[in-house]
């Protein structure tokens, strides 16, 4: 029978790429809601209870299954959690932004699926009024985010001129 080690609080400053490291350590989960994929700075118990303080200077999306901490023994990897969306099925750039700005009044984060879908988080009312606004457009899906179907944070960028 194995030990289990008592948890430790691990410090994450930058996270390098790991996808040529072979894990043949024990593993561990950090939880994350999808709004927090972004955050420069998390702190959280991971399931096994290791504390993991993240303090990074880039706002990088972190994906779900991506390793962001390994050691001799042990290597964590981040697990987005699903959550019940509301989407945006359209071409039309017009549609989009109404959508966007719809949204936005409720400072609400947009985020660009890798589909081409907009999604935001469900707000019954919210949800209602756009179902009304969009017609066919909107649909509500609990979406499972993997390395296969990222998600970005959507953002409308300040045009220099």
């Amino acid at each position: 029978m194995r030990k289990s080690k008592e948890p430790t609080e691990i410090l994450i400053e930058s996270i390098p790429n790991f996808e040529h490291v072979k894990f043949n350590r024990e593993s561990d989960i950090l939880d994350l809601s999808y709004f927090e994929v972004n955050k420069r700075v998390i702190h959280r118990k991971t399931r096994k209870g290791n504390t993991v303080k993240i303090q990074r200077d880039d706002s990088t999306a972190l994906q779900s299954g991506q390793c962001i901490y390994h050691s001799e023994d042990l290597f964590i990897q981040v697990n987005i959690l699903p959550c019940l969306c509301v989407l945006l099925d359209s071409q039309d750039l017009s549609v989009v932004g109404e959508f966007c700005f719809d949204v936005g009044n409720r400072h609400l984060p947009v985020y660009l699926k890798a589909d081409g879908r907009f999604a935001v988080s469900y707000d019954g009312r919210l949800y209602q009024a756009l179902k009304e606004k969009y017609n066919g457009s909107i649909s509500l899906k609990m979406p499972f985010w993997n390395r296969t179907n990222r998600l970005r944070r959507f953002a409308m960028r300040k045009i220099r001129g």
